[in-house]
């Protein structure tokens, strides 16, 4: 509970100056307020923080907050929400079927806020101060000082995320000049790594800082949803979503995944109810299951951080502190991960999501700043001031707006303080992409419900570099579709609808004790075409090919460095890897290998070994080959008793695990001293591998044969195979959910099976002779490589439906994506070349 100084009774008695400090993030907004003697966060309505959220209401006023999750039960394609990552974008907002800029929203959610602490307070803050994301560059920040002038924060200043947080930080621990500690915020939809050092009394931005755009709490919520459909046999996906009851019981079972994830940051275990409105029953979730789901999205997490280490040309050793910032970092397993990783301390406040708000507030009680102003407008003026539609910053001779006291936002609109942050930090372009593209959805729409498949004829086989089918065999049934294991569908058409009932689960319950902030009313705006206007939710997944890159010879496999800085092919017939530069896609250097024809790339866990499979057509070669990316050089070479297609390596990187495709067996290799320790028989013709998350588990794609061997790796037994379709080639598991896709080579299908039940819950066609998949790091996508068609089909992973087809080089043979997920590279063997892909806008 908040504390009784925040009680109106106390302010009538006694006002006192205070500075304000603002969190305007994603899906929440956070405040603070500084005075003299103390800095303390500052309660938003009933809750700590407020839904960074616009409403409209139906008499055409714009409501915000907690105000504006209430009013969306009823009419939810009214509600705007996550609206601030696309600030940049020009495709206005549509509420009601009114059009709004997303400056404008923005302006109305900041007026709100500052509306509703200034009534509690009893007056007007001295000092306002907003804080944005890190990676914004000119343009956005520019947009978004536009955004407060619509607020009327007149004199109001702006800082970066990283530099507020660290203000807080610094204020109790202070940093010698040199000093680095680095900023890992991990909040409701995005992700940010920022490296910061001292010097000279101040603190500056070092590097280029990390975002990440779909990955936050709002990801590991929609984990639970699915783990709670996957363990009650698909009970969400058969709901009826054209009942309006279903809608209610949705947001109730959704906000008791919320719940029990934040009991678990304290427990190791909660039980929850399920209410539906044909049963009851209670779910059960451990703090390992949880962290097993999220483990692949934190990782990506914390490879990000590594980069913004690199970029710095910081050492992880040479960190003072990471600190955690941001709702879902009290995550325990997160504390623990990045530790582990960096072997440096971690900090993490007792309540990571006012951090920023905390820095902020400390910045604005040091700012010499005048005293910040609201203009007394009347109602039509503000009634003006939102109807002017989309809005662009006015030009000046550098492209960014004039405020009235003078400063720019490029430079944070921060002068040298007695807090010891500089007035400036590094230019930082606006490289990420302004409409998410991958963004997890919120609902099971009814379009989404699964329909039985049927698997496309069969292809002709073909023979391909570095894939020598057998003679096709005998003709036999196709595995028909098992009934399906449901899984969560999280529709986008939907998204806002549902948003809006989650809302009201959390806040309908409690008493709204203070009033709602002023609301904006707006006159109606001529609609848009169609295709011109994009409403608030997830966008789907539409790749495009970017540019087509030379890399020699018969570029048969191509895998991507566990930091993503470089790409690296194997060339079969010209004996070489060659490796790319990611950062710009060129070449920069071919290795030569003596041991023969390189065909499959797995790295090592850290990317300091590349273990190349290695086999000619005489098939007198066959090795694993051992090669140093440090120095480029070979220092092992291990026999394989047959051909070695594409290995894997073990979640502890201690194990290398390679199918053998001649011998129907796997090799198991100690990476410690790169010999063969064990050996495991499966089905004919082993072509891929793939292990779960944990370890436990490996699952073969096993060609010939047409099945999927599981093993358990303690053992080194098949404990199941699986049928699955014709030519099973390569085999990914799904990064957060329990399931695992195979291509099927003859079949031109993909077949999705579900890890629990070990049976076929989906065959989802796709092009001709599909050889090689690739989940997407957040698991919304599966990206589908088809070497007879020179295709890559985009599988939605919600509706197992191709959603895309994009055109690639001649004989496209693998995918591999760089770790955040924005580009993937597709290796070519007929036309020497990788095309590269870009998959988010």
């Amino acid at each position: 509970m908040w504390s009784k100084r925040y009680d109106k009774c106390r302010f009538r008695e006694e006002l006192v100056s205070y500075s304000l400090g603002i969190d305007l993030g994603s899906t929440f907004v956070a405040a603070a307020r500084a005075t003299a003697a103390t800095v303390e966060a500052v309660p938003l309505g009933d809750r700590s923080v407020v839904p960074a959220a616009v409403y409209l209401q139906s008499d055409g006023t714009l409501a915000s907050g907690e105000a504006a999750s209430r009013g969306a039960v009823s009419s939810p394609d009214r509600i705007g929400r996550e609206f601030t990552r696309r600030l940049g974008d020009p495709t206005p907002v549509v509420l009601g079927g009114e059009c709004y800029a997303v400056t404008e929203l923005v302006g109305v959610l900041l007026r709100g806020v500052v509306a509703q602490i200034t009534k509690a307070e009893g007056e007007r803050p001295d000092r306002v101060v907003l804080t944005h994301p890190t990676s914004w560059g000119p343009f956005r920040r520019a947009l978004f000082e536009e955004s407060t002038r619509q607020a009327g924060l007149i004199n109001s200043l702006m800082m970066t995320e990283a530099e507020a947080a660290a203000a807080h930080y610094t204020a109790t621990r202070p940093l010698s000049d040199g000093e680095a500690m680095a900023v890992y915020d991990l909040g409701g939809a995005t992700f940010d790594a920022t490296v910061l050092r001292m010097h000279s009394g101040g603190i500056e931005i070092v590097g280029k800082p990390e975002r990440i755009e779909a990955l936050g709490g709002r990801d590991f919520d929609e984990a639970i949803l699915s783990h709670v459909n996957d363990t009650a046999d698909g009970a969400l996906t058969e709901l009826d979503m054209r009942r309006p009851q279903t809608f209610a019981a949705l947001a109730r079972v959704r906000q008791e995944c919320i719940v029990a994830k934040e009991a678990l940051s304290a427990d190791t275990e909660a039980t929850f109810p399920v209410s539906l409105p044909s049963r009851t029953f209670d779910v059960h979730l451990t703090r390992s299951d949880f962290e097993d789901m999220v483990r692949g999205p934190i990782e990506s997490t914390i490879r990000a951080l590594s980069r913004a280490l690199q970029s710095a040309q910081v050492e992880p050793a040479n960190l003072s502190a990471v600190l955690l910032v941001g709702g879902s970092s009290r995550i325990p397993m997160i504390a623990r991960m990045v530790s582990a990783e960096l072997r440096c301390p971690t900090v993490v406040d007792t309540h990571p999501q006012h951090v920023v708000a905390l820095g902020a507030a400390t910045h604005a009680a040091h700012a010499p700043q005048p005293r910040y102003t609201v203009p007394q407008r009347s109602r039509q003026h503000e009634q003006r001031l939102v109807s002017r539609g989309t809005t662009a910053a006015p030009p000046t001779t550098n492209g960014l707006p004039p405020t009235t006291n003078g400063l720019h936002p490029s430079t944070n609109g921060l002068h040298p303080s007695t807090n010891g942050f500089p007035g400036t930090h590094p230019q930082i372009p606006d490289e990420q992409p302004l409409i998410p593209a991958q963004r997890p959805a919120e609902v099971l729409p009814t379009s989404a419900i699964p329909t039985p498949r049927t698997p496309s004829r069969e292809a002709t086989p073909t023979t391909a570099r570095h894939v020598r089918p057998k003679q096709t065999p005998p003709s036999r049934k196709p595995p028909s579709d098992r009934k399906r294991w449901p899984r969560i569908l999280l529709g986008a058409g939907a998204a806002v609808a549902v948003a809006a009932v989650i809302a009201l689960a959390t806040f309908a319950s409690r008493h709204y004790t203070q009033a709602p902030p002023p609301s904006i009313s707006k006159p109606a705006l001529a609609k848009p075409a169609p295709t011109a206007v994009a409403s608030v939710g997830p966008k789907v997944a539409v790749p495009t090919a970017s540019a087509i890159i030379a890399v020699g010879h018969t570029p048969s496999f191509v895998a991507v460095a566990p930091d993503g800085k470089h790409a690296y092919v194997a060339n079969g017939d010209a004996q070489v890897i060659t490796v790319v530069d990611t950062a710009v896609n060129q070449v920069t250097a071919t290795i030569p290998l003596a041991a023969g024809p390189p065909q499959f790339l797995t790295f090592a866990r850290d990317g300091r070994m590349l273990y190349v499979a290695i086999f000619n057509d005489q098939q007198t070669k066959h090795a694993i080959d051992v090669l140093d990316t440090v120095s480029d050089t070979e220092i092992a070479t291990i026999p394989q008793p047959g051909s070695p297609f594409d290995p894997a390596i073990s979640p502890d990187g201690t194990l290398l695990y390679v199918p053998n495709h001649d011998v129907a067996a796997l090799s198991v290799i100690s990476t410690d001293t790169n010999t063969v320790i064990g050996k495991i028989n499966v089905a004919p013709d082993p072509h891929s591998i793939a292990l779960s998350r944990d370890g436990s588990r490996a699952y073969t794609a096993n060609h010939e044969s047409g099945l999927v061997s599981v093993i358990n790796t303690a053992t080194r037994e098949v404990v199941a195979t699986i049928p699955v379709g014709f030519g099973p080639h390569s085999i990914a598991v799904h990064p957060n959910r329990p399931l695992v896709a195979n291509v099927n080579y003859e079949s031109n299908s993909v077949s999705v099976i579900n890890t629990n039940t070990l049976k076929v819950v989906a065959t989802v066609p796709v092009g001709q002779q599909p050889k090689d998949i690739a989940w997407s790091p957040d698991g919304r996508f599966a990206y589908v490589v088809n070497s007879g068609s020179n295709t890559v089909s985009v599988i939605d992973a919600t509706t197992d439906k191709v959603t895309a087809t994009i055109p690639t080089g001649a004989g496209p043979s693998s995918i591999a994506l760089l770790p955040n997920g924005h580009q993937a590279y597709v290796s070519n063997v007929d036309s020497g070349t990788l095309t590269v892909l870009e998959l988010t806008h």
